[in-house]
């Protein structure tokens, strides 16, 4: 539509922050946010400095650069290479939920892990993995997106604790927008003129896979999912994407993708397993039978004695 990718991305930022004006409003209104604090229509506005540095640097790392050396990646090496270059966003969260959460490093976790980055790579690519010319900026410049992709996590789950999501979202996005427009200025193309669809086309894409996306994804992670499992359990977005794609632009769906959504679907459902849980489970299914033999084993002593 006459836009690049940068100035994009952010026009999205900027449209869901307005998105989200009215919204915070409402809530702070609404009766259902009334109990002990009172009607305030700018309840939901009000942020702490940890809050708010915290949204921020989910706006500047996790939003704006990492669509920013995702679309420098795919500048220097191409889209294909580029997105597999950020599936390297789980990897991350394993190192970092342990140095910055304390998080565990379990087997389930490399498990997951494994299969996760593969089952990315064959749904992206189709399992054909063309590697032109290299460039080491490109590759650096996708490495980074996965990084990146990985502090929006980390910044989001520190944030949540401040703020409430829909909160720590309005002001990341804020955030990120600024940033952005430092470097893209989408209305320069605007007024050099867009089709008529642009508006509503702008303002879906910046409600739906944006505003609703991030809300729920910040709602996921203030109810206190390790910021080491988000990663891999929000990699559900690339075999969205491949569905989708398959469905509505009648992209080719070969075995390789086929594979690549099966492994992915199923490092999920590793990663979601409740070992712990389970165990428990076991251990209380398993107590009768083991009362059982001590009591038979106390007749056996008895009947010998």
């Amino acid at each position: 539509m006459g836009l690049t990718a940068m100035e994009i991305a952010a026009l999205r930022m900027l449209i869901a922050s307005v998105f989200l004006v009215p919204v915070l409003f409402a809530m702070g209104m609404g009766k259902r946010f009334e109990e002990g604090a009172g009607r305030n229509s700018l309840r939901f506005f009000r942020i702490s400095r940890r809050g708010l540095f915290w949204s921020a640097l989910v706006g500047f790392f996790g939003l704006a650069l990492a669509s920013a050396t995702y679309y420098a990646a795919i500048e220097h090496i191409g889209m294909s290479t580029s997105s597999v270059l950020m599936c390297t966003s789980p990897m991350f969260g394993v190192v970092l939920g342990r140095l910055l959460y304390g998080e565990g490093i379990t087997s389930q976790k490399i498990i997951s892990l494994v299969f996760n980055v593969m089952g990315c790579a064959f749904a992206v690519t189709g399992g054909v993995f063309e590697i032109g010319s290299i460039s080491p900026i490109g590759v650096g410049m996708g490495i980074c997106s996965g990084l990146m992709g990985c502090l929006l996590t980390m910044f989001s789950k520190a944030a949540t604790r401040y703020a409430h999501p829909l909160t720590v979202v309005f002001y990341g996005f804020t955030a990120g927008a600024v940033l952005l427009f430092c470097f893209a200025n989408p209305f320069t193309a605007v007024a050099r003129g867009v089709p008529s669809e642009f508006y509503w086309v702008a303002a879906a894409f910046g409600l739906l896979p944006t505003v609703l996306a991030y809300l729920f994804y910040m709602t996921g992670l203030s109810k206190g999912l390790e910021a080491s499992e988000v990663p891999v359990i929000a990699s559900f977005e690339t075999v969205t994407a491949v569905v989708l794609g398959v469905v509505l632009f009648k992209e080719p769906f070969g075995m390789g993708k086929l594979i690549g959504v099966c492994l992915a679907l199923v490092s999920i459902d590793i990663m979601s397993f409740d070992m712990a849980e389970q165990r428990r489970k076991l251990m209380k299914r398993a107590r009768p039978m083991q009362r059982l033999c001590e009591v038979s084993a106390t007749r056996q002593k008895t009947a010998q004695g």
